[in-house]
């Protein structure tokens, strides 16, 4: 995906988000997870709910955060249809403010049900954390860079 088409990108979800304030987009939900789709190479599930996303572009780069629940049964599909190729235990410590500004990263704090990804330089950069909290779903972290 070449500059100009990410910047088509966040200028669409910009406007977006500006409308929805206003009654416009009917879904912002989609939108997030189109975006992260489309510059993360991310490959969300059926099911997948966004709790918290936030979104940031300056200097050419644009960086996204989110926090997304998925369905217990399609972790293992999301891992690969993402193109995730491993997951280690834990949470690096260098990671773990990446998700400061949502609020939601107690479970961050100890290594405990977490996993993260291991991916070695890739462009966009990926960060993720899946933490297993019990329950029908996990939580998935989200930081990239595009």
């Amino acid at each position: 995906m070449s500059y100009f088409d990410r910047q088509a990108i966040v200028l669409y979800i910009t406007a977006c988000t500006i409308s929805a304030g206003v009654g416009g987009c009917s879904s912002n939900q989609e939108q997030q997870i189109s975006h992260l789709s489309q510059c993360a190479n991310i490959a969300f599930p059926e099911g997948a709910d966004v709790v918290w996303y936030e979104h940031d572009t300056r200097f050419r780069e644009s960086t996204s955060v989110a926090v997304v629940d998925i369905p217990n049964g399609s972790i293992d599909d999301f891992k690969q249809r993402s193109g995730f190729a491993e997951f280690a235990p834990g949470v690096p410590l260098s990671w773990k403010s990446y998700w400061d500004t949502t609020q939601l990263n107690d479970p961050l704090t100890t290594d405990a049900g977490n996993e993260h990804s291991i991916e070695g330089y890739r462009d966009p950069r990926r960060y993720v954390v899946i933490h297993d909290g019990g329950g029908e779903t996990r939580r998935v972290f989200i930081h990239t860079d595009c």
